[in-house]
Parts: structure tokens; sequence; C-alpha cells
């Protein structure tokens, strides 16, 4: 097995978000992971207009700029 190196991409404005961009993600078979930072972690709430709550997408280092060219295309048109 080799061990490959996983970027960290965003924050996003939200788990929304990151949900919406892995779904895209899956289609083209890209592997990801995606976490969560702020209140919505410590409470289980999920939404894009509250405080402190960032999401972001790990992917392999060699997807990282499909994933950004993904991801900017996305959340600029929403």
């Amino acid at each position: 097995m080799t061990e490959k190196k996983w970027i960290k991409i965003g924050p996003l404005p939200g788990i929304l978000y990151a949900e919406m961009i892995g779904e895209v993600l899956k289609q083209q078979d890209i592997p990801f992971s995606l976490s969560q930072d702020g209140i919505s972690t410590a409470y289980g709430y999920s939404g894009t207009n509250i405080a402190g709550n960032v999401a972001y997408i790990w992917v392999p280092e060699k997807y990282e700029q499909k994933v950004r060219q993904i991801t900017e295309q996305l959340i600029n048109h929403i």
C-alpha cells in the first residue's frame, strides 16, 4: 500500500456546499473526505448562515488542481 498525501481545500461556507461539491467529485471518481469546523460540529447544526460554520474537502494531492477548479466554479455560481 502506498501512502498518499491529502490536501485540505477550503474553507467552504458550510457542510451543505461541501456535500454538493462531493457529489460532483463522486461523479468524476475523485476520492474525497469532508470535515467541518465551528459550531456545527459541536452542536450538530447544519446550514450556511451560521457564524463560524465552515467545511473542508480533503483530496489526494494529484487531484488538487481539478478539485480547486470545480470548487471555484460551483461556489462562484451559487
